[in-house]
């Protein structure tokens, strides 16, 4: 097994698998997110033939050398084809002899890299997160599926709001942003960010407000897709927005993404009252690894106390 940097075989390794390969492992999904350092990608031969890939977000801060997670990208670094059988502990093992060494690495690999124990062997901390995604359902069965509190968030608000698209990336930013300050936060990203991700083609961006009938608007949602799944990328709503604003554009693109036969992501979350309320949707449960690690032993042990609680 033999990994190589090399971006025209990347180039080619994703156009024989675009009908699988998610999205935040593309380059043009990677060349709008990517603001500060670069990417580079790896892919790995096994006897002359292409099996894997590996992207990974390279950048400087404080003048220390970081493999770190794209903004608003939920998953990254080792993807392998679904259904091709592959040692994965070896591929692993003979990538992490291959990368670049860095002060610090932090990745949340896709959920269908199960085995991280070469990654563990390595040093690296991991944490389980959780995320739901609804796939190969009716609409009658998604519907069947959601809690009876969900139900009536939602007619609360389908009785007072209305959805409507736009492209006034601006109009979703104000309401992300006033999510934020509810929590006494800023925005985690910059504002131009989300019309980058809105004006990549690839990402097949889409804003949908829930607006009240004088067209003010109460909560908004961000999706993104790739060939088999939509993403719940961005949301946010206004401080006294009507109950269940957020649900009923949930809803929403859970039905459109189930009527073209696609597969519902809602990234998950490690706040419980989220993670609680995507839980109510009825989706499936999946696992994905936060892995992280420090080349310094006094840093390392550090990220991993800060990681334990």
């Amino acid at each position: 097994m033999v990994w190589r940097e090399d971006s025209v075989a990347y180039h080619h390794f994703c156009a024989s698998h675009k009908a699988v390969l998610p999205l935040f492992f593309q380059a043009e999904w990677l060349d709008s997110v990517v603001t500060q350092g670069n990417w580079r990608a790896w892919v790995a031969f096994d006897e002359g033939k292409a099996v894997a890939l590996f992207v990974g977000h390279y950048r400087t801060k404080y003048g220390l050398s970081a493999l770190v997670m794209p903004r608003l990208t939920p998953y990254f670094g080792m993807w392998i084809p679904p259904g091709e059988k592959h040692d994965v502990k070896g591929l692993a093992a003979s990538l992490l002899t291959t990368l670049p060494r860095v002060f610090l690495t932090s990745l949340c690999l896709n959920p269908t890299v199960e085995d991280i124990s070469s990654w563990k062997s390595k040093g690296f901390h991991h944490k389980k997160r959780t995320t739901y995604l609804i796939q190969g359902k009716s609409i009658e069965e998604y519907e069947s599926h959601r809690s009876a509190k969900l139900q009536n968030h939602l007619k609360h608000a389908q009785a007072r709001l209305q959805l409507s698209a736009t492209d006034n990336a601006e109009e979703l930013t104000q309401l992300v942003r006033a999510s934020f300050e509810k929590q006494n936060k800023n925005l985690p990203y910059p504002a131009s960010l989300v019309t980058q991700i809105y004006d990549c083609p690839i990402a097949r961006a889409k804003i949908t407000l829930a607006r009240d009938a004088d067209g003010m608007a109460h909560a908004g949602l961000l999706t993104v897709e790739d060939e088999t799944t939509v993403y719940n990328l961005i949301s946010g709503r206004k401080s006294d927005a009507v109950r269940g604003a957020q649900a009923m554009l949930l809803d929403g693109a859970i039905k459109d993404a189930l009527n073209r036969g696609k597969n519902f992501d809602f990234e998950g979350s490690s706040i419980p009252e989220i993670a609680s309320f995507f839980s109510s949707f009825g989706g499936e449960v999946h696992h994905f690894y936060h892995l992280y690690r420090s080349a310094f032993r006094w840093t390392d042990a550090l990220l991993h106390l800060i990681g334990k609680y």
